[in-house]
């Protein structure tokens, strides 16, 4: 059997967009930033950490084939799009555009022009792109509340194009999105799959045969490595894709 294969990628080599109004650190290769060696890892296209300060945002602007799973940190993000659709994406709610034959949308951190509830502080979020296994196919979009206490409990399916207990649908068979907390001293053993992708969105970590995995660090692993996570000083919060070869 061959020995699965384990990249580290660190927090620091990720690329950056920086603008007077927010930052976007980008896991792989995207927008101008282009590495050949560094496209995406299996379904997976991108992987972009967004801090957007308030009444700031990203207009419209098109998307075409790609599964695109928002998951928010903290603050909220409003969505609008050219099918009508929208929604106030806030930490617990999964949200998912596939952007099939193509569609417009619009991010912007201004719920609290629509809810005063909303204060007027920084969301910070997780975007993901998933390749879709056909292109073409009709936009559409999902969202659905995620009961935070959960993840304290162990991983919960996000987003899924397999399994009927995820929060939201993907049009990609082979995908699994999986979120969890760790606590201190805490462990979790990481899914058996031909391919994983592992970002600590906060916190810290440590990997087995790994080490300390910190904010914004990320693992590459091909080959079922069954490995097991343990929470580290600070609770840490882990976003991992399951992917088939």
């Amino acid at each position: 059997m061959t020995a699965p294969t384990i990249t580290v990628r660190r927090a620091a080599d990720r690329f950056a967009t920086q603008t007077s109004w927010g930052q976007s650190l980008h896991t792989f290769s995207f927008g101008a930033h282009y590495d050949p060696g560094n496209v995406g890892h299996g379904a997976l296209l991108a992987n972009n950490d967004e801090l957007l300060g308030a009444g700031s945002g990203f207009d419209d602007h098109p998307h075409a084939n790609a599964e695109i799973v928002t998951w928010v940190l903290s603050g909220s993000l409003v969505h609008t799009d050219s099918r009508g659709h929208s929604g106030i994406v806030h930490p617990g709610l999964a949200q998912r555009l596939s952007a099939g034959a193509g569609i417009v949308h619009a991010e912007r951190n201004d719920a609290y022009r629509i809810d005063p509830s909303h204060p007027q502080v920084p969301v910070h979020f997780v975007q993901m792109w998933v390749r879709p296994d056909q292109p073409g196919l009709p936009p559409s979009y999902s969202q659905r509340e995620v009961d935070l206490a959960d993840l304290d409990r162990g991983w919960v399916p996000v987003a899924s194009g397999t399994r009927t207990d995820a929060a939201v649908t993907l049009a990609s068979a082979g995908s699994t999105l999986w979120v969890t907390t760790l606590q201190p001293g805490q462990n979790r053993q990481l899914p058996p799959a031909p391919l994983l992708h592992l970002y600590v969105a906060s916190g810290d970590l440590s990997c087995e045969t790994v080490g300390r995995l910190s904010t914004g660090d990320s693992l590459r692993i091909t080959g079922a490595a069954e490995l097991r996570l343990t929470g580290g000083v600070s609770p840490a919060e882990v976003l991992v894709w399951e992917m088939a070869a």
